[in-house]
């Protein structure tokens, strides 16, 4: 069968035929892949920044985020059946350290990542533990399934600080921070602001209903912050870019007493006058990693069921899988939202 591959450590990734998926052991199922997200995780690798050529080896068949339906499965599986549509939590937890069992399996000490650690889900069909399928109901579309893993993001990041009733700053209109625009939306926000300088993502984050967005070249971009918020800086503010002097500008803006909640990777260490910008302001930060197991998954589920609108101004651009390299270069360039390759058309040379 045939997948798109991080074959070796360097830039840039293949499509190639690549073993067929293995028969689920036990607590296993084997998933056929409909349609299949490219995160940012994705681009990371294709580009092979600092942090993921520490962080993945090759060659691997790249992908976390899918929607399928289940070809097969192994031992013990008894609440999964063939032909059921699922999506996947792409984290597999361990189970057994600290963090599992005291209801943190979102930062499991030994997670292992599918498409990172293990192989994914940009490929014909892919077997995952069965602990970590979502059932998909039939109300919500392949293109919205497809993408729960970072609508989760999104929703664990907003939920993680205070919403409602805030001034929230977004920085960074990727799909993950697209999404949380209309989160914040949902969730009560007196005030969103966005920065984003791609203008393509820029205008579907005022389409989603942002308050404010602004280019982070801007010269006058903090003032309009500061004059958005009546003088006091944002309350809440969702990093979502991983840009380093984007991060230092909004913790500048920040009201004292603000809450960060942290989800971009950042390619590099990042520098931050901790004195000045967080312990004299009173500022929270909260790193945000995945999403809460399952949690997250209840609350994304109710939101794409009641935001279908959303999810489609934010999920752009639907390509055939064999055409992965013009979704990585949409990527690259900012011009797209959310980019879905479709697996389905493909011939199927197994299963």
């Amino acid at each position: 069968m045939f997948g798109i591959v991080k074959n070796e450590p360097k830039p840039g990734i293949t499509w190639r035929n690549v073993a067929a998926a293995p028969a689920p052991g036990h607590g296993e199922v084997t998933i056929a892949v409909h349609k299949a997200g490219i995160c940012g995780t994705d681009y990371h690798i294709f580009a092979w920044d600092r942090w993921s050529a520490a962080r993945v080896p090759t060659p691997m068949v790249i992908g976390h985020e899918c929607v399928g339906h289940i070809v097969a499965t192994g031992p013990g599986v008894a609440h999964l059946h063939q032909g059921q549509r699922v999506s996947v939590e792409c984290h597999i937890a361990c189970g057994h350290c600290v963090h599992c069992r005291t209801g943190n399996t979102h930062i499991c000490g030994n997670v292992r990542i599918i498409g990172i650690d293990r192989p994914g889900c940009f490929t014909e069909a892919v077997t995952v533990p069965a602990a970590n399928v979502w059932p998909v109901p039939d109300s919500i579309p392949d293109r919205h399934a497809a993408v729960f893993d970072p609508i989760g993001n999104a929703m664990h990041a907003a939920t993680s600080v205070p919403i409602a009733g805030q001034d929230v700053l977004i920085i960074g209109a990727g799909p993950i921070g697209l999404f949380a625009v209309a989160i914040a939306r949902a969730h009560g926000a007196r005030r969103v602001i966005v920065q984003e300088p791609h203008p393509y993502r820029a205008g579907i984050a005022q389409r989603l209903g942002a308050d404010l967005v602004i280019d982070p070249n801007d010269a006058d971009g903090a003032g309009q912050v500061l004059a958005a918020t009546g003088g006091a800086g944002p309350a809440t503010i969702l990093e979502m870019s991983g840009n380093a002097r984007a991060l230092n500008d909004a913790l500048d803006m920040a009201r004292n007493g603000a809450d960060v909640a942290l989800l971009g990777l950042f390619a590099s260490p990042v520098t931050i006058d901790l004195s000045k910008s967080v312990i004299m302001k009173g500022i929270t930060l909260h790193g945000v990693t995945g999403r809460r197991m399952f949690e997250t998954w209840y609350q994304v589920e109710a939101f794409v069921a009641n935001h279908p609108d959303a999810i489609d101004l934010v999920v752009t651009h639907i390509l055939p899988a064999s055409e992965y390299d013009q979704g990585f270069a949409l990527m690259g360039k900012g011009d797209c939202g959310k980019v879905v390759l479709d697996f389905a058309s493909l011939d199927r040379v197994a299963a």
